[in-house]
């Protein structure tokens, strides 16, 4: 058991660090594309000057905006795969559930089982019908 607990908390350990050199890395990823976009914008606006470069800078972004478009329609156009049926069927289809179920129906007899059954829908009843909730007044009548 401690096993167990020694991998499932070291599994967890590493994907927690894991995300966190992530974030980091995403975050540093931000800042060094801010800093090439403004030498970029620098460089073009000397060359170009200021509005020439602000058009260049955003065509380059507009065209990255429509390429990442493109990829996210291409990715939702691909159908998922099937679905791969249960491996373990469900417990009222285990044929196991299923013969113990009528070994015990025999051993009880049928009698029995009518009164169980009987004994059952009875509870059932009384507590449907006796469950009310305690805010529920009848309307006034004016």
């Amino acid at each position: 058991m401690s096993n167990l607990l020694r991998e499932v908390t070291g599994r967890f350990d590493r994907t927690l660090k894991s995300m966190i050199y992530a974030a980091a890395a995403g975050a540093a990823a931000v800042a060094s594309l801010f800093f090439f976009t403004l030498a970029a914008f620098l460089l073009l606006q000397v060359q170009y000057g200021t509005m020439y470069a602000a058009l260049i800078m955003g065509a380059a972004y507009a065209v990255l905006a429509f390429a990442a478009f493109v990829v996210v329609l291409i990715l939702g156009r691909k159908k998922p795969p099937p679905a791969a049926a249960p491996k373990t069927p469900a417990w009222w289809q285990d044929p196991i559930v299923i013969t113990s179920a009528l070994q015990v129906a025999r051993s009880l007899g049928p009698r029995t089982i009518i009164t169980l059954a009987a004994v059952g829908a009875l509870a059932a009843g009384f507590l449907l019908t006796s469950s009310k909730p305690a805010n529920d007044k009848p309307p006034d009548k004016d």
